[in-house]
């Protein structure tokens, strides 16, 4: 990828479990073409993973499909996934609390990697959940 160059793909899947490896291999697959490092495409496609994850376990009564985006210039890889369910998801605050154990795992990954991450309100009732990793 030239330096200047901004790579994208979008995507949708269905919200059940089935889906996130198929999610989790096209990130892998796109990430991989675009000539990332193998530890950036682990962290991206597992990034991935989880979020979509959550949409088939928490979100898929009202939000049926999940929008998955990935881009790519010379300074950051972004993953983001978009749904239609309005709550917003919280991470895990203790260990032992029950649920948001995906975005606390997001969470970590990417601030691991010296990344940042933002849930997002839609105007439609949504929500983003989106990532920014450094290349």
């Amino acid at each position: 990828m030239c330096s200047g160059e901004r790579v994208s793909d979008v995507f949708v899947v269905v919200s059940t479990i089935d889906q996130v490896p198929l999610a989790r291999h096209r990130a892998v697959k796109t990430l991989e073409s675009w000539g990332l490092d193998e530890e950036t495409v682990f962290t991206a496609s597992l990034i991935v993973t989880e979020l979509v994850t959550n949409v088939a376990e928490h979100a898929a009564a009202e939000s049926p499909t999940a929008t998955v985006a990935l881009a790519a210039d010379a300074r950051w890889v972004t993953v983001a996934v978009h749904d239609t369910h309005p709550r917003l998801p919280r991470a895990l605050a203790t260990p032992h609390d029950d649920g948001g154990r995906g975005l606390r795992m997001v969470m970590l990954l990417t601030e691991e990697a010296g990344g940042v991450h933002t849930v997002e309100p839609t105007a439609m009732g949504g929500k983003h959940i989106v990532v920014h990793l450094p290349r």
